[in-house]
């Protein structure tokens, strides 16, 4: 065999490079292709595993809704859409933490997602934590401004903060954007109430039942405000309605007896509370003015049990007290009947510092002093569970609040014991 010239080598070595690069353009080109193949199986798995979430979802399956929407994250985890249908699915079983965090990685993916920001704004506030709320709410808002129901949740929001002018301006945005909105004008009604606007509300309610003339619980907030004005007539009127709709509440028939017993209708009267008590065994007013009935009809034994279950309720129930210590004077009980009026005598002096205290919390609903303030006046008379609930109220209005801090840790030391000293037997 002859020779190899060095132009021959030269030329095998070319040959050889060029092949060489070929076959890896080849590799490379292949394994390209079978990363796109592999992408795209990816994905149609994640679509079907997120179809299947939206199926089970619909059926209220919602376990098993959560894990397809799992599998679809697992399988792509941007998918921002299965990451927000985690946090609804979370949400619809009441595990608002899980959801908030579910919701807030949908966010990282797509800051835009609309679904996620309510998701997340309705776990926060769920959650207590309404500054949250309300700045996701706002940036829902920010999102789609022409959305009514943002503007009913976030009024709802401040309503569950006693932010009662906030909340209107918010309900009375939302119905100019969507008039017939039957829910944000009932909670536009009941923010009226709940300012003491009886009037307003009527109005408002009216004008929830000429849209919806079939809303009973409407009828029943109706009677309510009519109460509050005294217009027994037409509170009366708005409960039979309420009754003839399906209505079954302990407050309507309560509110019954009241004006039966105002007409001096004592009989009709005593069936109402009792009725009443069926339906809501918890209420002590209801108790309460049983026993007056009681009493006026000559039944002293009952009444005297009636009041004692008032104040078994509601240990600070004074009037129960006072027509007690009434009762026992008038049966010659004179050392029990003073006793009893002492208690009443305290309690009107803890009832009249706490409704100075309260007036001005309700004033300024965000400011920790005022909530500090209210607690110091349970503390004062040994109400030490409502204390406590003000303090940590205060604490979350401000976290360096260090006087509600302190108060709480002095708190830890004291039973949570009741309010009102024990009634004589």
């Amino acid at each position: 065999m002859g020779k190899e010239t060095k132009e021959t080598k030269e030329t095998g070595r070319r040959s050889w490079g060029w092949m060489a690069l070929v076959v890896l353009a080849l590799g490379i080109g292949g394994w390209y292709g079978y990363t796109r193949w592999q992408a795209a199986q990816l994905e149609r798995q994640a679509l079907a595993a997120f179809r299947q979430g939206e199926l089970l979802r619909g059926q209220n399956r919602l376990e098993e809704a959560a894990a397809s929407y799992q599998q679809a994250v697992d399988l792509k985890p941007g998918y921002s859409q299965a990451w927000s249908n985690l946090g609804v699915v979370s949400a619809a079983r009441e595990q608002y933490r899980e959801a908030a965090t579910y919701f807030e990685q949908a966010l990282v993916l797509d800051p835009g997602l609309f679904d996620a920001r309510i998701g997340l704004a309705i776990s926060k506030g769920s959650l207590g934590e309404f500054p949250e709320a309300e700045a996701n709410y706002q940036k829902a808002i920010a999102l789609r401004p022409d959305f009514a129901e943002i503007y009913y949740n976030l009024g709802f929001l401040y309503q569950q903060q006693g932010l009662y002018e906030a909340a209107l301006a918010q309900y009375e945005k939302a119905v100019q954007l969507k008039p017939d909105f039957v829910p944000a004008l009932a909670n536009l009604g009941q923010v009226h109430d709940l300012r003491h606007n009886p009037g307003e509300a009527v109005a408002v309610y009216q004008r929830v039942l000429a849209i919806s003339p079939r809303e009973g619980p409407v009828y029943l907030r109706l009677g309510n405000s009519y109460m509050d004005m005294a217009d027994y007539g037409a509170a009366k009127t708005a409960y039979q309605q309420a009754v003839e709709l399906g209505v079954q509440s302990g407050r309507l028939f309560h509110d019954l007896g009241v004006i039966s017993q105002q007409e001096g209708n004592l009989e009709v009267a005593k069936n109402y509370y009792r009725r009443a008590i069926q339906l809501d065994t918890t209420y002590a007013e209801t108790f309460y003015r049983l026993g007056s009935v009681m009493d006026k009809l000559g039944e002293g034994m009952q009444a005297a049990a009636l009041y004692f279950h008032t104040l078994r309720l509601d240990p600070d129930h004074a009037s129960a007290y006072y027509n007690l210590a009434q009762l026992y004077l008038k049966q010659g009980r004179q050392e029990e009947g003073r006793q009893i009026m002492s208690i009443f005598q305290q309690l009107k002096e803890y009832e009249r510092e706490r409704k100075d205290k309260a007036a001005t919390m309700a004033s300024n609903p965000r400011d920790p002093q005022a909530a500090y303030a209210l607690g110091m006046v349970h503390l004062k008379y040994k109400r030490y569970q409502k204390a406590r609930d003000l303090f940590e109220q205060a604490l979350k209005l401000s976290p360096d609040f260090a006087p509600a801090r302190d108060r709480l840790a002095e708190l830890e030391g004291l039973k949570p014991a009741s309010a009102a000293p024990a009634a004589p037997n």
